[in-house]
C-alpha cells in the first residue's frame, strides 16, 4: 500500500505514514475491520461458492440479496446487507437494483470461498491411518 500524500510505501494495515506521519487510513475502517460485526463465523461443511454467488445475483434481482449470507450461515452478513438495501434502494432511486445482485453475486462467492478456506482438511493419510481409514503399522 503506498501513502496517498507522499507516494512512499507504507505497511498494509498501518494508520499512519511512517514517512509524512499522516492518517493512511481512516478510523471507520479500523472499525470495520476489527468489529465482530463483519467477522466471518467458520462453518463445519463446505460451501458451494457457485451456489452462493448464483443465490447472491439471483436473489438480487427479486429484492432478498441478503438471504444468500443466510445459506453461508452468516447472519451477521445478512442483517447489515438487509439494513443497507432497506435504505439503499429509496435513496438511490433504483440504481442499487441494478447494482445489487452483482454485489451479493461476487461478494458471496468469495465469502464461499474464504470459508472454505477457513475448513481444515481431513488429514488423509496421516501416521497410523491409511487413505481408506484402517490402521497402518508402523515401523
Amino acid at each position: 500500500m503506498y501513502c496517498k500524500f507522499c507516494g512512499k510505501q507504507v505497511v498494509e494495515r498501518a494508520e499512519l505514514c511512517p514517512h509524512c506521519g499522516r492518517r493512511v487510513r481512516s478510523s471507520f475502517a479500523n472499525f470495520l475491520e476489527n468489529s465482530e460485526l463483519t467477522q466471518l463465523r467458520p462453518q463445519r461443511a463446505p460451501k458451494s461458492p457457485g451456489l452462493a454467488g448464483f443465490l447472491g445475483f439471483v436473489l438480487g434481482w427479486i429484492l432478498l440479496g441478503p438471504f444468500g449470507y443466510a445459506y453461508l450461515g452468516q447472519w451477521n452478513w445478512f442483517w447489515l446487507t438487509l439494513v443497507i438495501t432497506i435504505i439503499a434502494y429509496p435513496l438511490t432511486f433504483g440504481l442499487a437494483y441494478v447494482l445489487f445482485p452483482f454485489a451479493f453475486a461476487f461478494h458471496q462467492y468469495q465469502m464461499a470461498r474464504d470459508l472454505n478456506e477457513l475448513i481444515a482438511p481431513p488429514t488423509a493419510g496421516a501416521e497410523g491411518v491409511g487413505a481408506d481409514g484402517e490402521e497402518t503399522p508402523t515401523l
